[in-house]
């Protein structure tokens, strides 16, 4: 007889499995089980929808209350009276009507259902047998009197094969008659199509109403108002009860109206054959292939199997209303379990002759794995003394294996020297420790050792395996330089810097004091751009080594970037043993470097700050001596120590910057004003605003200083706007008393980028009340140069809302002519540079008189500020210009102080003129008519 082989037989037994399985499921006989799964899916998914179905129940409370049954059929009429005014959208009235009752309540009943009404009224058809002798079959319909006005609606369910409901059928056809159920009243499924009613829908969606309460007008009729309305017995003692999965037994309208729920839903409908062939035969194969000879295995592949048939049942129910018949799938996998968790019982009793008769072969093998290894092996007893050694211990500890057996390991090993080696044994197991050992010699070297305890039987052994680790170590200190040093100079770098300071700097420190010098190269990015990088390389080797030599073994110099240095000075250095290191340094690149036949030339930059009077931490000390890196450069200069004066991102100016926006909320900024005397009328028409910061603790803060902070951040815009709002105020409050004055405000150069400045300008001119004519805006020539042509788009919109603009400062930033011709431009207000320096100077007077000539020529208005002198004054009005603002008048004054002395000065003017009439009634209203007036502006210095 041929043997048959075990793989062979495991495909025949999943072979076997299969067609049993299959035979009972054509046959029928797993349809319980599929029955019980597909329950098991409806309690898991058990749910309330949102359903449109309203059951007016015929229960025991409406039995009760109207005393009788059954009842007259005019109640019935009255009922349906009550529920057409709640315009529903159908109902259903599952009541038997297919017997006469006394004549007027059923006439009553016939003129309820003959009246005409906008959704449609079903009544019961039912079939049954004659009688239990023969098959003929009966259909009781609604009386010919009622059938004229309603719909019919078959209502006989069919059992299963258990005696429970599980589907509704949409139409009986008996006897050629065709007869369809109320569960489709769309019509959206086939004929005579047997739905599965999904029972995983809850019995509470449904909103239940008592018969009586309906026929007493106790429910409002919105709860009927477009729903469907299944009317039908509810109680018990009517008995009519359909036994049901999940349920139980539910009343027969509520089985009907989860089997149209269920349509509504979307109907379930039965897989295939096919699909369901395909996924036994697939679950089987997958099985087959999964399951292997570790029960341990082969129950999760069992477990997940099930599972993931359940879920794949469950998902297709859910989403594709798809009934998969699952009983064969599961038990296939099952069956396939059992087979084989046999079949591995066999093969473990097989397993176990060979493991024993394999035993003395796996002996042999790990010893010549003991034997081989280059790790060093010893096993010594409880006393420390070494029993057996491998080959690698006697090259380890230099010496003969018969040297090593029998000595204390302690001789050896470090760690275990000392009395009581058993406990120190102990102590080392399970863990690894690195400790120095020695050869027989006396050598000393770094090993790791780790130590395990073993129990021979009653002996107590340990097994120390030891590894010679000199080479890591090797390596460790290698990484550890690459971490903490540059690799192309050889310096330490950043991190070797930083924990250099932080030692030096430690509260136990030895030195009292040090300086930090930071060393920026000039013209290195000139030699990487033109010579590449190969050459900046060398060039930066060369100067790290010229560094070296100036420092000597005076401090600590590292590179902490692309071409800077710091040198750490930690012994107590005066001022001028530092300057005199930073000149060497300076000095020692002031030969040339030569590379690949080039001599290039590179400087050094050096800032420099000290602990602790600049600072007391390292961050701190490196960015202060970068700041005086940066002033050095600004200046020029070889070297520079660091003030605080010079660092633009002190505390005081982080806390200032903090501060403005509250100040700008809470009116701690107030508007200065400085008139602006015509020359041509010696009187004053017009203002400029200056802001001032009276802080509450810190007191004055100039305007260069707050307004620099603004220009650097958002700022700039909250506080234009409110100098604009502020000053746009003090207009309309001047024009009230009757004095008309021009006032004129700085304008950002940021904000000529931003194209909605104008919009909300407008807005503050309209809030304001004020003609815009009354507003100028003072712009630098400088603010045209970051985006000129967006500048431009946001000036023309200013000057389409009527408010006049002007040249600030002109002379002094990038003057362009093109711009005047084609800016909108009012009037130009020349820089005070070049007024206080006219009477000494002949230069600045042709500069001061060429550009009225200029100004005149292209019909603009002249404003000369920083006058100080009665000669300033009287020059600049025989040179032709119209407006002079300074100390030679008045400086800026609060508001109200402004307007006085605005008052006294234009009354003493018309008296010099000779118009005392008019003098008298200024200096008691100020001027009646409107003149060209400025704004205040938000002064920058």
């Amino acid at each position: 007889m041929i043997r048959i082989s075990r793989r062979l037989g495991w495909w025949l037994t999943v072979l076997a499995a299969f067609a049993v399985i299959a035979a009972f499921d054509l046959a029928g006989q797993l349809r319980s089980l599929d029955n019980a799964l597909i329950d098991a899916h409806a309690r898991l998914l058990r749910r309330e929808v949102q359903s449109q179905i309203v059951i007016v129940g015929i229960d025991s409370s409406s039995i009760q209350s109207l005393d009788h049954w059954p009842w007259p059929r005019q109640l019935h009429a009255k009922l349906l009276d009550n529920l057409t005014r709640a315009n529903p959208r159908r109902i259903f009235l599952d009541i038997d009507f297919s017997s006469p009752s006394n004549p007027l309540d059923d006439a009553v009943l016939d003129a309820t259902l003959a009246r005409r009404r906008d959704f449609p009224i079903a009544l019961p058809t039912f079939f049954q047998y004659a009688n239990s002798a023969d098959g003929q079959l009966l259909i009781s319909r609604p009386m010919p009197r009622f059938a004229r006005s309603v719909d019919f609606a078959g209502v006989n369910g069919r059992p299963g094969a258990d005696g429970l409901t599980r589907e509704w059928r949409t139409v009986w056809t008996i006897g050629g008659e065709r007869i369809a159920s109320v569960i489709d009243p769309g019509r959206l499924l086939a004929d005579e199509q047997s739905v599965p009613i999904d029972y995983s829908i809850s019995p509470s969606s449904f909103t239940y109403v008592s018969y009586y309460d309906v026929l007493e007008n106790r429910v409002p009729p919105e709860l009927f108002a477009g729903k469907s309305i299944y009317i039908g017995a509810t109680a018990l003692e009517l008995g009519d009860m359909v036994a049901v999965p999940v349920y139980g037994r539910l009343p027969g309208i509520v089985v009907q109206a989860l089997a149209t729920e269920t349509v509504n839903v979307g109907a379930p409908r039965y897989a295939p054959h096919w699909l369901s062939l395909t996924l036994f035969a697939g679950w089987t194969l997958l099985a087959a292939l999964l399951f292997a000879t570790q029960w341990r295995r082969n129950l999760s592949v069992l477990m997940l199997s099930l599972l993931g048939i359940l879920c794949l049942t469950t998902y297709a129910f859910v989403v594709h209303r798809l009934l998969i018949e699952a009983a064969a799938p599961l038990l296939v996998v099952s069956l396939l379990f059992v087979a084989v968790t046999v079949r591995c019982l066999e093969l473990q009793t097989w397993r176990a002759f060979a493991f024993a008769l394999g035993m003395r072969r796996r002996d042999a093998l790990l010893k010549s794995v003991v034997q081989s290894t280059t790790d060093c092996i010893v096993c010594v007893n409880e006393h420390g003394i070494v029993k057996m050694a491998n080959p690698a211990a006697t090259r380890l500890f230099g010496c003969a294996a018969y040297e090593l057996l029998d000595e204390p390991i302690a001789r050896f090993i470090t760690l275990l020297a000392g009395e009581g080696p058993a406990a120190r044994l102990a102590a080392l197991h399970g863990t690894i420790h690195e400790c120095d050992a020695r050869t027989l010699t006396g050598e000393v070297f770094p090993v790791e050792i780790s130590v395990s305890r073993v129990r021979l039987n009653t002996e107590r052994l340990y097994t120390a395996i030891v590894r010679d680790i000199r080479e890591r170590r090797a390596q460790t200190r290698h990484l550890q330089h690459q971490a903490t040093h540059d690799s192309l100079t050889a310096l330490p770098n950043r991190a070797a810097l930083l924990a250099h300071l932080d030692r030096a700097l430690a509260p136990d420190r030895s030195q009292p004091s040090i300086a930090l010098l930071m060393l920026d190269l000039c013209r290195f990015k000139e030699v990487n751009d033109t010579l590449g990088h190969n050459i900046g390389d060398r060039v930066l080797c060369e100067v790290a080594q010229r560094f070296r030599q100036a420092l000597g073994d005076r401090g600590f110099i590292a590179r902490i970037g692309g071409d800077e240095f710091t040198v750490v000075l930690d012994r107590p250095h005066s001022t001028e043993t530092i300057s005199t290191i930073s000149q060497a340094l300076v000095d020692s690149l002031r030969a040339a470097i030569d590379v690949a036949g080039i001599s290039i030339e590179v400087g050094v930059t050096i800032g420099i700050a000290r602990f602790p009077q600049d600072a007391s931490e390292p961050q701190t000390l490196l960015r202060h001596a970068d700041v005086a890196m940066y002033v050095a450069k600004r200046r020029g200069a070889a070297y520079e120590f660091y003030d605080a004066a010079h660092d633009e991102n002190s505390v005081r100016k982080l806390a200032i910057g903090g501060e403005l926006r509250s100040a700008i909320a809470a009116s701690q900024l107030e508007l200065y004003y400085q008139p602006q005397v015509n020359l041509h009328s010696g009187m004053v028409d017009s203002v400029e605003a200056l802001v001032r910061w009276i802080h509450p603790k810190q007191g004055t803060i100039l305007p260069t200083e707050f307004i620099a902070i603004a220009e650097s951040t958002d700022l700039i815009r909250p506080l234009t706007e409110w100098s604009l709002g502020t000053a746009l105020g003090q207009v309309r409050a001047w024009r009230e008393r009757g004095v008309h004055l021009r006032i004129a405000v700085n304008l950002s150069s940021r904000l000529l980028q931003d194209t909605a400045f104008p919009g909300r300008l407008k807005r503050l001119l309209d809030n304001a009340g004020c003609p815009s004519t009354a507003l100028e805006l003072e712009i630098t020539e400088s603010a045209m140069m970051l985006d000129p042509a967006r500048a431009l788009r946001v000036i023309q919109e200013i000057d389409k809302l009527g408010v006049l603009i002007s040249i600030d400062d002109f002379g002094t930033g990038y003057s362009s002519l093109g711009y005047l011709r084609d800016l909108p431009v009012h009037a130009l207000k020349l820089d005070k540079s070049f007024v206080a320096g006219m009477r000494n100077n002949v230069d600045d007077r042709i500069i001061v008189e060429s550009t009225a000539q200029m100004a005149h020529a292209m019909r603009l208005k002249l404003v000369a500020e920083g006058v100080e002198t009665e000669w300033d004054a009287q020059f600049l009005a025989s040179a032709g210009y119209d407006y002079a603002q300074g100390f030679r008048y008045v400086s800026a004054l609060p508001a109200d102080k402004c307007l006085a002395w605005i008052l006294e000065f234009n009354a003493h003017a018309m008296v010099a003129a000779g118009d005392t009439s008019l003098a008298a009634k200024v200096s008691t209203l100020g001027p009646q008519r409107d003149v060209d007036t400025r704004e205040s502006r938000t002064q920058t210095g």
